[in-house]
């Protein structure tokens, strides 16, 4: 009663925390690190991002921690290879191990990058500490390292917390951050009925040429349910409402089709995502070299914010004695950009 008390609160507590900071920003280019919202894994991506109450799972580590958890002595390794858009390349690993009572700790990162970029230089002249580069092109390369830590303490209750130490470099020009995620996962205990919530990407603020800005903050809250339960057949679906700080409230809408408990398939769409735009009116800022205030180039315009759509994927279980492999797929598509397959292992042993 105490956990479930206690849990009930937490949740609660993320769901103030998430609607109070939702008023705050609302267009993109607001936040920076825009790497960080980027999809980690073909399951998750394949669910169209509603994992927030997935369990048992190292890939969790990128999205809710509490859903680390696994059996006491069990060691999962998973990789994941995504082509991103732009010929962007998007890698992500993580290893996690249950120490018994203590609990699951799991460690991981993503490597992200593209070179060759053709630049196009319009600087403010005159910065102090700001690196000139005058070559043709440039290199674009961002990663973090996580770690993260999960207790299971009762078979309903579940909590995590995720340490991430994120880089990025444009032009040879860099910034760091620290960053926490914060997750719980509870089972309500009616069948696999599942609720959870949360928080990505809480910490400092960093910046470019002196330019501050945020990190990608995102709270969200989940609720899963098997509406089919049987020996060979079991579908699942997934709901999230997510809000990002520099976008609209969005829901998120996965399921999830098991055949003979070895065979998945999966699709996902993200609600009042697609065709979401942003108004832009011209205006005027300070030049701190000339000492004058100037209007921008632009003329009132509406972008789109995003050009993604609907995701689908599948996964096969191979089990062999106390080891298993899961091999994951997701089809990513898109109206204007180039769409976007990804691969992921988990091996469980």
């Amino acid at each position: 009663m105490r956990h479930k008390i206690f849990s009930l609160l937490l949740i609660l507590a993320l769901v103030v925390v998430g609607s109070g900071f939702g008023q705050t920003m609302k267009k993109t280019g607001n936040s920076g690190a825009a790497i960080l919202k980027v999809p980690i894994g073909a399951k998750a991506t394949a669910l169209g991002g509603a994992v927030t109450t997935e369990f048992g799972d190292v890939n969790q580590m990128f999205y809710n921690p509490a859903g680390i958890a696994i059996e006491s002595g069990k060691t999962q390794f998973t990789f994941s290879y995504n082509n991103w858009i732009a010929d962007l390349s998007h890698n992500a690993f993580g290893i996690s191990h249950t120490f018994g009572n203590i609990g699951t700790f799991a460690l991981g990162g993503m490597m992200a990058g593209v070179s060759g970029i053709e630049a196009d230089r319009d600087l403010q002249p005159g910065l102090e500490g700001v690196t000139y580069n005058t070559s043709a092109t440039f290199d674009y390369n961002t990663n973090f390292i996580q770690l993260t830590y999960a207790k299971q303490f009762t078979n309903k209750l579940s909590l995590g917390v995720s340490t991430k130490y994120f880089t990025e470099t444009i032009d040879d020009d860099a910034v760091h951050a620290l960053a926490v995620d914060f997750g719980v996962v509870y089972f309500i205990g009616y069948r696999d009925l599942a609720i959870g919530g949360r928080i990505q990407n809480f910490g400092q603020d960093a910046e470019y040429f002196y330019v501050p800005f945020k990190l990608p903050l995102v709270f969200s809250f989940g609720v899963s349910m098997s509406a089919i339960q049987t020996e060979n057949l079991n579908l699942k679906g997934y709901v999230d409402a997510t809000k990002p700080i520099d976008n609209e409230q969005l829901v998120y809408v996965g399921g999830e089709l098991n055949l003979y408990k070895a065979f998945y398939l999966r699709g996902g769409w993200k609600f009042n995502y697609l065709g979401m735009t942003d108004e832009f009116t011209p205006y005027e800022s300070y030049q701190l070299s000339e000492g004058i205030f100037r209007d921008h180039w632009w003329n009132k315009a509406r972008r789109d914010r995003t050009d993604e759509g609907i995701s689908f994927g599948a996964g096969i279980d191979i089990p062999y004695g106390d080891y298993d492999l899961s091999i994951d797929y997701a089809y990513t598509a898109f109206n204007l950009l180039d769409n976007v397959n990804r691969f992921s292992l988990t091996f469980t042993f």
